[in-house]
């Protein structure tokens, strides 16, 4: 898959895995980085999406640090986690972080195309999608009880 094996800023394919584990489980133990432009991320096998083939296509299933996993960092700051259940609520979106590059001086850890503006370059994230769906039910099956 075109993406997954390249560098999410300059595409080269020189990269190399580190073993880097980041304080309080924030960021994925392995991350790749970049020997062009030393951009770091999280990597992905394409074969966890539900179409290989589709460059930003959703995981199967919640990554392993997922904002969305019980007991995660970002739940860990409950009135920020509530300001961000809220927005969702009302309509939002939240995208995934896997192959997005690193950027600890950004609020959200990340540098998203267009600073999170360029919704077409990135993926739903799986944990965001499953709470969605499960919000849905549950407000279907409030509907059918109540007739």
């Amino acid at each position: 898959m075109k993406g997954a094996d390249q560098c999410p800023r300059c595409a080269s394919r020189r990269t190399v895995d580190i073993d880097a584990p980041s304080p309080g489980g924030f960021y994925a133990r392995v991350i790749r980085g970049c020997h062009n432009c030393q951009t770091i991320w999280e990597p992905f096998d394409p074969a966890d999406t539900i179409d290989p083939k589709e460059r930003y296509a959703s995981f199967i299933e919640p990554c392993n640090n997922c904002a969305f996993r019980p007991g995660s960092p970002e739940q860990g700051d409950t009135e920020e986690w509530k300001k961000t259940m809220a927005s969702l609520k009302a309509g939002g979106q939240f995208f995934c972080h896997k192959g997005v590059p690193i950027d600890p001086q950004n609020d959200n850890g990340f540098a998203y195309p267009a600073d999170g503006k360029d919704t077409a370059r990135m993926r739903l994230c799986r944990g965001f999608i499953n709470m969605w769906a499960q919000n849905m039910l549950k407000q279907k099956e409030a509907e059918t009880a109540n007739g």
